[in-house]
């Protein structure tokens, strides 16, 4: 899941001054809102940010990493004149150092840590059929099925997708950073019911190994030859939907996974397929005034014991909007993860666990700067490792 932080899709904004605009390039002159008006809508976003291990782990040390991100979004009605539907064309530039060589740990530290490369990203069509909505194309997974009104302010990166399932499948699943040939089926029942199903590449890297070179591009499809098929199932109920504004209300999903393909168990038998389950809530508990007020937010998720990786793990937390006054759309987050290893592990029978606070500062509309603090209990679940301390500044741009 991209990180970004946009306010509305109109970044036009009438020559204010720059703390002001939805963008930093602004209008381009009038092209952007001229284009959007024509069907097509630009996002250009970069995230910059420094991470310390400053105790503990496997040694002290910083890093870098950054992520540009550009997409175009096409109202195919008003370009293609195809009703109820519509285009995304992505891509992603990832560069830097895993702060895990000095932490050591599993649960990785940052949602924007991935294998450096420019790369072809999400490219779909979507289409509208009154209460069914089909994806088809290359698709994140994680951004129809883990999605949070809470979390996604984290960067832990195990807030997002859970590693319940990124850990126990090939290669992460088709998530940040690299999509999967998929499509999704989503049904909405009332408007806050829905029921959605997707099934996507089995291997989204082409490489059982998890040489992310194969696909470093994003260009390299190959479906079958052995990969399997990874298939996520969901229901929700999603009071947001209906929210006057003055209410209380929360989101509820009951979700499951499948891959296919040929997986070892713990004893070194094959054995044919993963599975798992996972439930989310999100919900608003004290409303201050508009949508400032106190989120919380929870999530389990449980895989077969004896051939993943962890075989349970559970995320909780709280998110305030507005906590300090006159600072209405900046963002307080404290959350907690928790990551059984199975037992049938043979070299490690225990588990990891992160705590993280941090706090979204929004020095404008375009510019957001977001402190960050983690401690890491038992990276990797090796007890002889002193429990690490993660510090970093994030910082985020919409050009």
């Amino acid at each position: 899941m991209v990180p970004c932080v946009i306010f509305s899709q109109d970044k036009s904004s009438n020559g204010s001054s720059i703390w002001d605009q939805e963008a930093l390039l602004d209008d381009w002159g009038g092209i952007r809102s001229s284009l959007f008006e024509k069907g097509y809508e630009f996002t250009f976003e970069y995230t910059a940010e420094a991470f310390s291990n400053v105790s503990g782990g496997v040694k002290t040390g910083s890093v870098y990493n950054g992520l540009g991100y550009g997409s175009v979004d096409v109202d195919a009605e008003k370009v293609l004149g195809w009703n109820d539907a519509s285009l995304r064309l992505a891509t992603l530039w990832t560069h830097g150092v895993s702060l895990g060589q000095y932490t050591g740990n599993e649960l990785v530290v940052s949602n924007i840590d991935a294998y450096d490369g420019l790369r072809l990203h999400e490219f779909y069509i979507e289409k509208e059929f009154e209460k069914l909505s089909l994806k088809i194309g290359n698709l994140l997974a994680d951004e129809d099925f883990v999605g949070s009104a809470y979390r996604e302010v984290l960067i832990n990166d195990a807030f997002g997708q859970t590693a319940s399932w990124s850990a126990n499948t090939l290669n992460g699943g088709p998530a940040f950073n690299a999509p999967g040939l998929g499509l999704r089926l989503r049904y909405d029942i009332s408007k806050t019911v829905y029921l959605q199903m997707g099934i996507y590449d089995g291997d989204v890297f082409d490489d059982a190994n998890g040489d992310p070179l194969i696909n470093q591009h994003g260009t390299h499809f190959e479906l079958g030859n052995g990969q399997g098929w990874t298939s996520l199932y969901q229901i929700g109920y999603n009071g947001f939907n209906v929210s006057d504004g003055k209410d209380l209300p929360g989101w509820y999903r009951l979700g499951a996974w499948r891959h296919t393909s040929e997986f070892e168990k713990h004893d070194g038998t094959k054995t044919d397929g993963n599975a798992g389950v996972f439930a989310s809530i999100d919900k608003l508990v004290f409303r201050e005034q508009g949508e400032q007020g106190l989120g919380l937010f929870g999530r389990l998720g449980a895989a077969k014991r004896d051939r993943s990786r962890f075989d349970w793990t559970m995320e909780t937390g709280m998110n305030y909007l507005g906590l300090i006054p006159g600072r209405d759309q900046d963002v307080t987050s404290l959350g907690y993860i928790y990551g059984k290893h199975s037992n049938e592990i043979v070299t490690v029978k225990s588990h990891e666990s992160v705590l993280e606070l941090t706090y979204l500062y929004q020095l404008s509309p375009a510019v957001y700067v977001q402190p960050d603090i983690q401690w890491i209990n038992r990276p990797s679940g090796d007890n002889t490792v002193s429990d690490a301390w993660a510090i970093g500044l994030r910082v985020g741009f919409t050009f």
